[in-house]
């Protein structure tokens, strides 16, 4: 079960939008995420939020389309974000893309970044995925593709990372303890083969990122 999420972050470009989509079973918007899929004439299956930040225009739009509308009171203690990844589990996702969750609030940024961690939890599959960055977390032992001279970073999520070890990639490193904010593993860069990241205990947040 494919779901994608659009939140209120800055918006994916429509190419990203469109692509990201096509395969999906479900549409949840988090409130202005609203805005972003009905100006590219998408129509999501839930909208989820306060709507606090969203054109009225839009929500009048929505009742025509007789979309499912969920509203929370302002006064709340998880993000709206959080909200429609909650439905996403109550819809038995297996596969969730999460846009519109980067951009000039860092602070919510984080928030989306730990939903990785819930996605683990609940067997879930799932990637923060923006116009310049790709952002996943690892629980155990990954091999992934990309195009020589891609750039590819590694961060111990929460806790240190035990007997870390990268193969492939430009710069190799083996039985490292990766600890969290280590510059060490940043800008890592594939060359003509695939990367595998091995490690004993701990949760790796992996960027894939462009400029």
């Amino acid at each position: 079960m494919k779901i994608i999420i659009v939140a209120g972050g800055t918006p994916p470009s429509k190419e990203l939008l469109l692509e990201s989509v096509k395969e999906a079973d479900y549409i949840i918007a988090a409130d202005k995420g609203t805005e972003v899929l009905l100006t590219n004439n998408i129509v999501p299956d839930y909208v989820l939020g306060d709507f606090d930040s969203i054109d009225k225009n839009f929500l009048a739009d929505l009742s025509l389309k007789k979309v499912n509308i969920i509203k929370h009171n302002p006064i709340k203690d998880f993000t709206d974000t959080d909200s429609a990844f909650n439905k996403a589990i109550e819809l038995k996702a297996t596969d969730i893309t999460l846009l519109g969750c980067t951009g000039t609030r860092i602070d919510h940024l984080f928030s989306n970044i730990g939903l990785l961690k819930k996605a683990i939890e609940n067997n879930i599959l799932c990637k923060i995925i923006d116009n310049n960055n790709v952002i996943q977390l690892a629980n155990k032992p990954m091999t992934f593709k990309g195009k020589r001279g891609q750039l590819i970073s590694f961060y111990a999520y929460e806790k240190v990372v035990e007997d870390f070890c990268i193969y492939g990639a430009k710069y190799e490193l083996f039985n490292h303890k990766l600890i969290p904010f280590d510059g060490l593993t940043v800008s890592n860069e594939f060359l003509d083969e695939d990367i595998k990241i091995t490690f004993n205990k701990g949760l790796v947040l992996i960027f894939f990122s462009k400029d």
